[in-house]
């Protein structure tokens, strides 16, 4: 016959290894962060991940230098482009970057405002907003 305190004791035991087990379920390897897949940044054990840095500010006919960085541990191949297309001309074509390789981006700017996107080709994130020019 099990006694009012040992049945106490299971039944906490229980709560927490039900705890424990659905903690351990959660996927969430670093508990207390927060991850945003299209924010452009990663830690170094993301295979893709990469932030296009700059100036956010220009006018027509300012040509505007860039930094396309890539902050994953795999290559990865980036196509930038501009929404509303024709807003602005980006002077580089497809671009390959070995892991934690940078180059520079020149866009000319021929209207305001206009958002430049960034595009993986090697296999991370499809599309992202890299940032609002205005």
């Amino acid at each position: 016959m099990k006694t009012p305190r040992s049945r106490h004791t299971l039944a906490a035991l229980s709560l927490v290894l039900s705890g424990t087990l659905l903690t351990a379920c959660s996927g969430d390897e670093n508990p207390g962060t927060t991850a945003d897949p299209g924010a452009g940044t990663s830690t170094a054990d993301s295979p893709f991940a990469s932030v296009l840095e700059g100036p956010e500010t220009g006018k027509p006919g300012d040509t505007l230098t860039e930094r396309l960085t890539n902050l994953g541990r795999l290559p990865d191949g980036y196509q930038i482009s501009v929404d509303p297309e024709g807003a602005a001309t980006v002077d580089s074509g497809t671009i390959t970057l070995g892991p934690g390789e940078s180059v520079q981006v020149k866009i000319t700017v021929k209207q305001v405002p206009f958002d430049v996107h960034v595009k993986s080709i090697g296999g991370g994130a499809p599309d992202k907003l890299a940032m609002t020019i205005g």
